[in-house]
């Protein structure tokens, strides 16, 4: 099998040969990415278009264990906050149920490294007093399919929150509702 696939969204269903990590599927609202893992089933718009003839298909995001508590994205911040102004890496992870991990980490001000953790299905980082933004270095780490967090302005009354779904280097911003039980 080959490792990326090319689909075509035919009124039928789907035609051609799929892939062992992701898909491309031509449909009538555009081109879009899929993929699915044990933790995540995700449908990305990478291309919006008019394609005659095909069926179209929409954005999809699917937390196969269901939503993350809310109480987890609470305990986050929490945890970041308390670490301003140093950056922080969690991770929100599925083992039998939801848990937010802190891995080993080395931190500074405006950088953090840490180690991965099997099962993750949200990576959470704080930026200190910094804004929340993805960074260039953000955009290179997280090739894989998975849910981001950025958590910024740890310093106010209110953080500034970012989030959104990674579909092997293609990016779109999500919601809290997407992705959190609210």
């Amino acid at each position: 099998m080959e490792p990326v696939g090319y689909l075509l969204n035919t009124k039928e269903g789907l035609a051609g040969k799929a892939g062992l990590y992701y898909n491309y599927i031509f449909a009538e609202t555009g081109v879009f990415i899929r993929a699915r893992n044990p933790l995540l089933r995700a449908t990305l718009c990478i291309n919006p278009a008019e394609i005659r003839g095909l069926a179209p298909l929409y954005k999809n995001l699917e937390l196969v264990h269901g939503k993350i508590p809310r109480a987890l994205y609470d305990l986050a911040i929490s945890a970041l906050t308390a670490s301003c102004p140093l950056e922080r890496y969690l991770a929100v992870t599925w083992e039998g149920q939801y848990h937010l991990t802190t891995p080993t980490q080395w931190r500074e001000p405006a950088e953090v490294k840490y180690e991965r953790v099997s099962s993750t299905i949200l990576d959470i980082h704080g930026h200190g007093a910094m804004r929340a933004f993805f960074s260039g270095v953000d955009d290179a780490d997280e090739q894989g399919l998975g849910l981001d967090m950025v958590v910024g302005k740890l310093d106010t009354l209110i953080p500034e929150v970012e989030m959104r779904l990674g579909v092997y280097g293609y990016f779109a911003p999500v919601t809290m509702g997407d992705i959190f039980d609210v």
